[in-house]
């Protein structure tokens, strides 16, 4: 009996001896699966069959990252995922023994197709519809409506040419999908310039032009006008002149262009301007008197309302800057004297410094 008993004993021995042999020789396994495509808003299991071996069971489950899925600690959760996604399956078995693996979930190919970000372009142009990752695909069918100035719409990226604002909608289908449907609005600028009608002055006279049509205006050409980049400049031409404007949107992605005619009737009358702004903006910063260039003999004298002499200038020619011997006068009324030197009667006035 001892002899039976010893032997028993024995073997048990030995097949515990094989069994931990065994679990050191196979350490434990973790197993995440095989990588997985899902179509947006449907969901598939991930875990392998087993999740786990090897090493000492039982085994603890736990997933990183939770997002989407439908448990952390269990060996094959489901997953409901809304973009590429890596998960990372780590098992401890019971002897503390750790084992990771990871599973990549990818979306379909559906879910990178879309019709594209809104757009803005001027009258006549082209558009290129369709997100940058549209492509043809086994299984995968396009279709745009309205179908109106599409070259092709059956294309994932076709061409467009709409001549008004336009929301196109693209529907896409692939097998074992469901359908996915993008829109895409594409803004069309139609730009109408108009440089206002034509004018009539005298020569010396300036005259305020009117642009609409823009945001942004640019006039030439700009040796007779002042504030030439706004849609009103002013205009002093000496002859005859046509003045061109471009107008553009407020991202001067677009652009139109009109003419106007100034006529000039010759005369030699002198115009006085009753104000003038110097502020070295390149802007009426000197005093003008219009067609003062005719009498290159005039002599002119500026004084204060206390009859104080503050500028003198023989042959003036529009270069008075509002300054007194170098010293910028202040903002006020100030009286002028202008002999023409012809021996005809003396022009007095007002002219007014704004700063």
């Amino acid at each position: 009996m001892r002899r039976v008993l010893s032997k028993y004993t024995l073997l048990l021995f030995l097949f515990f001896i094989v069994v931990s042999y065994s679990m050191h020789a196979n350490p434990l396994q973790a197993n995440a699966g095989a990588d997985r495509t899902v179509c947006p808003g449907f969901e598939t299991l991930i875990g392998g069959s087993p999740a786990a071996q090897f090493g000492y069971p039982p085994y603890q489950y736990s997933w990183s990252p939770s997002t989407g899925l439908s448990s952390t600690t269990i060996s094959n959760p489901i997953v409901s995922p809304t973009s590429l996604i890596t998960y990372t399956l780590t098992v401890t078995d019971d002897s503390g023994y750790v084992a990771t693996d990871v599973v990549i979930v990818e979306m379909s190919y559906i879910y990178y197709q879309n019709a594209g970000k809104d757009e803005t372009i001027c009258i006549n142009q082209e558009v290129l519809l369709g997100g940058a990752g549209n492509a043809p695909a086994p299984n995968v069918t396009f279709a745009w409506q309205p179908s109106a100035g599409i070259n092709d719409t059956t294309l994932p990226r076709p061409l467009a040419q709409p001549l008004v604002t336009t929301t196109y909608t693209l529907t896409i289908n692939q097998s074992g999908c469901s359908t996915k449907v993008s829109t895409k609005t594409v803004t069309v600028l139609d730009l109408h310039v108009l440089a206002g009608d034509d004018q009539i002055i005298n020569e010396g006279e300036t005259t305020t032009l009117h642009a609409t049509g823009a945001v942004n205006y640019f006039w030439y050409p700009t040796a007779t006008l002042t504030y030439a980049t706004t849609a009103n400049p002013n205009a002093e031409p000496k002859d005859t002149t046509v003045y061109f404007v471009t107008g553009y949107d407020i991202n001067f992605q677009c652009s139109d262009t009109d003419t106007m005619r100034v006529f000039v009737k010759k005369g030699n009358d002198i115009y006085f301007f009753n104000t003038f702004t110097p502020n070295a903006d390149g802007e009426n910063d000197t005093w003008y008197i219009g067609n003062i260039y005719k009498y290159p003999d005039n002599t002119l004298d500026i004084y204060t309302r206390n009859s104080k002499l503050v500028y003198h200038a023989d042959s003036y020619l529009n270069t008075w800057d509002g300054k007194s011997y170098g010293i910028d006068l202040p903002a006020a009324t100030y009286y002028y004297v202008l002999d023409l030197g012809e021996g005809s009667d003396k022009y007095h006035g007002t002219v007014t410094i704004i700063r």
